[in-house]
């Protein structure tokens, strides 16, 4: 099943300058595509995305599926996706 993933900022650089990337993954779950990502593109990307202590998604990242952030979501990150869902990833933006 294809799950259209939207990077911004450092993660776009990170999966190789991309807008959309589909990734193609059976049973989808967020934490599914997630794992998937890390393993096609390294410690880059898994970097940014889980906490290097505790191996659970980074406090600093935003994960929204569908426009909507993956906490509000039944099951959260093993919340079941559809052929064609959109998630999103957003760094942390430092400001000032």
């Amino acid at each position: 099943m294809k799950i259209r993933v939207k990077p911004y900022l450092t993660l776009k650089k990170t999966l190789g300058d991309r807008s959309v990337l589909e990734v193609d993954v059976e049973d989808a779950t967020i934490r599914r595509v997630l794992d998937t990502l890390s393993e096609r593109y390294g410690k880059g990307f898994s970097d940014i995305v889980y906490d290097p202590k505790t191996k659970d998604i980074s406090k600093d990242i935003r994960i929204l599926v569908n426009g909507r952030h993956y906490n509000y979501l039944p099951k959260r990150l093993d919340a079941e996706l559809k052929e064609g869902d959109e998630v999103a990833l957003f760094p942390q933006v430092a400001g000032g």
